[in-house]
């Protein structure tokens, strides 16, 4: 199953269910060029991610941190971490997806299972991220099963057998790579960086001022410029912009408003400031983008005789 748009509130949490409540596992085939924004844009979300790449190389982003993924190769990211995935270069390129609540591989709140094994390292912010490589012994074997559950989700789904092989996964991470991080809590330094995300989705359509977005989250605004860019890897006036061109995007592609209308809606000053940031970010005007991606639209529909 593909998805093609990421539901989200605003910090960025995705608010998809995976799976259900007393199933809460979901797994999606992803080709990146067919999200509606081209790639897979930054969220976080409870659930745990295993990501592999199927065709192509994939760049994720986990924080400030840049992951390139080639084929065969994997990801693991953990709970609550801001993500992002975009085709690598030139890359044409697919990953299938695992996403799993921590509450499906736990025992129950207060366990001695739960306590030991699976909160210490779920909750334990500083480790964000696994790269994961055919090269390694205990990383292809995490791979493999990763390809079974696969298997068995879409032929069989055998939730009993998911369980059991996800289960040896996580002992698998225990054992070979979390042991390499302290095991106790640490503050959640994303906290500050979410609340600047959720600031700027909620006023993307005004005047942003840096003096506003700094006395909202209390801090100042060399502190708020520098903590969203060692975070992000862009500064705040890239992150609105991209925003501002990802809102935009989304109404060329869903509503009948036209170019201008669309521009002040997203808070742009004038059209023509709209149409050349758009035209760098895209390499085609607003007006070619929605003409192309209508066209492409019918053309599938017609294929589908719909």
């Amino acid at each position: 199953m593909q998805i093609y748009d990421i539901n989200l509130d605003q910090t960025k949490k995705e608010t998809t269910q995976h799976g259900t409540m007393d199933y809460p596992i979901a797994i999606y085939t992803t080709q990146i060029s067919k999200n509606v924004l081209g790639f897979i844009d930054w969220h976080w979300h409870k659930e745990l991610q295993f990501c592999i790449v199927t065709k192509g190389v994939v760049s994720f982003h986990v924080n400030k941190a840049e992951i390139i993924v080639s084929q065969n190769q994997g990801i693991f990211i953990n709970s609550s971490q801001l993500h992002q995935a975009m085709n690598y270069q030139d890359y044409d390129s697919s990953y299938i997806c695992l996403d799993v609540h921590p509450d499906f591989i736990s025992s129950f709140p207060g366990s001695l299972i739960n306590d030991k094994y699976i909160n210490p390292y779920v909750q334990n912010n500083a480790l964000e991220y696994c790269f994961l490589s055919n090269d390694i012994d205990w990383q292809k074997d995490i791979l493999d099963n990763l390809l079974l559950i696969y298997q068995e989700y879409e032929n069989n789904d055998e939730e009993f057998i998911i369980l059991i092989q996800l289960l040896t996964i996580w002992n698998l991470f225990i054992k070979n790579y979390f042991s390499t991080y302290q095991t106790t809590y640490r503050k959640d330094y994303n906290i500050r960086i979410k609340q600047m995300i959720e600031y700027i989705t909620n006023h993307y359509h005004e005047n942003i001022l840096l003096d506003d977005l700094a006395k909202e989250i209390g801090i100042s605004k060399s502190t708020c410029c520098r903590e969203f860019k060692d975070h992000m890897d862009c500064t705040i006036f890239e992150y609105i912009m991209n925003y501002r061109l990802i809102e935009a995007t989304k109404l060329l592609l869903s509503s009948d408003y036209n170019i201008t209308e669309i521009a002040y809606m997203c808070g742009f000053s004038t059209s023509s400031y709209f149409i050349k940031q758009f035209k760098n970010k895209t390499g085609v005007s607003p007006y070619v983008y929605r003409k192309e991606k209508q066209n492409n639209t019918k053309e599938i529909l017609d294929t589908m005789n719909i």
